[in-house]
């Protein structure tokens, strides 16, 4: 078989540069398919291993998912060793090594707090960088400042673009069960400050902290229409609408519970969407509701998202915080059977253990 690397000099330069792409990632896969291949066949000590030929890439892929689940059951199976060669005592076949399938992967209750570990300020997570000029040439010859940025784009470029996407196949996206009960106050962890433009002053940034601090939040995080459906299911009024008597009843009794929503769009052209839509976001909201959404842009980073739970960008998540911004409570994706309940019962505890403090600071004051 013979591979051309370019084609015929009768093609302009682009169809010119991109044959020769093409070819050389061919060469490239196939010769790491062969590779893989022998190395399968010695390992499993079968010189009949089935791979498909049909397609470099996926072919590729399939062999090596075959050969990490064989050397799995190394570990699973009793293995005799002769001439550095592995001989199963059962037959490896296509059925034995198949994928588990996305339903019979088991979704567990969040079991531990999450959150920051330091308390949040205003100002933090703006996405802006205020270093000097002479502070950024100082760092540009940073050696330990450069491996740590070299770490970042690595994990950056290692992180497959249809991960999050291919992740919503599995129960719709939900990474977690919400708790059946609220966090202890002193294990909580923190509820990070984020930076955004709300309805009230859309050409000006505002901070979430201060709308947090001193009071108990619903707050839903989304983005895209598709997440913000699903933190409908937790907080909407014809959806869930104990909760909307709730907020109605503790409003009126002055009580310290709001509903916060987060719309975070890292792209600027989604982002430019929303704001020439925020005319009709207003609508739908109420003139008190407006300083408490938030449309953020930028500030979010991997680690951040993976510090509150967030770990698939494409899903909608809802989270309780405390008047010391503390994440309390959360759920993830669609509301399942009980988390609604859940949720009430969380807020109806912490708005209590609000108005014992707050009776608390007003005796110490009068003594």
């Amino acid at each position: 078989m013979v591979i051309t690397t370019l084609p015929p000099s009768g093609y302009s330069g682009k169809y010119r540069l991109f044959g020769a792409l093409a070819g050389a990632y061919h060469v490239m896969m196939t010769t790491a398919l062969h590779f893989l291949k022998r190395k399968a066949r010695s390992v499993t000590d079968n010189p009949k291993l089935e791979v498909d030929d049909s397609f470099p890439y996926q072919a590729l892929c399939t062999t090596h998912r075959k050969l990490r689940l064989m050397l799995t059951l190394d570990n699973t199976l009793n293995v005799s060793t002769a001439s550095d060669q592995l001989h199963y005592p059962v037959q490896v076949t296509s059925q034995t090594i198949q994928d588990p399938k996305p339903d019979e992967r088991d979704l567990k209750p969040l079991s531990r707090p999450i959150g920051v570990h330091h308390p949040p300020q205003a100002g933090e997570n703006s996405g802006i960088d205020t270093r000097s000029w002479s502070e950024k040439r100082k760092d540009s010859f940073d050696y330990d400042k450069h491996l740590v940025r070299r770490k970042e784009l690595i994990k950056q470029a290692a992180k497959p673009y249809f991960r999050d996407w291919s992740r919503v196949n599995h129960h719709n996206g939900k990474t977690f069960l919400a708790p059946s009960r609220i966090f202890r106050a002193d294990k909580s962890l923190y509820f990070p400050n984020m930076v955004g433009s709300t309805l009230a002053s859309p050409a000006e940034s505002s901070d979430t902290t201060p709308v947090f601090q001193d009071r108990v939040s619903i707050v839903s995080v989304q983005s895209g229409r598709w997440a913000q459906l699903q933190t409908e299911t937790f907080v909407d009024a014809k959806q869930h609408p104990q909760l909307a008597t709730l907020l109605a009843e503790d409003e009126k009794r002055g009580g310290p519970l709001q509903k916060v929503e987060i719309n975070f769009e890292e792209s600027w052209m989604k982002a430019l969407i929303v704001r020439m839509f925020m005319g009709g976001i207003r609508k739908q909201r109420r003139e008190e509701e407006w300083a408490k959404y938030f449309l953020v842009r930028r500030g979010i980073t991997d680690d951040l998202r993976q510090a509150i739970g967030m770990s698939n960008a494409r899903v909608g998540y809802v989270y309780l915080v405390d008047w010391m911004c503390r994440i309390r409570w959360a759920g993830s994706a669609n509301a399942e059977t009980g988390e609604r309940e859940d949720l009430i019962a969380g807020a109806k505890r912490l708005v209590e253990a609000w108005r014992k403090e707050s009776e608390e600071k007003t005796i110490a004051k009068e003594k």
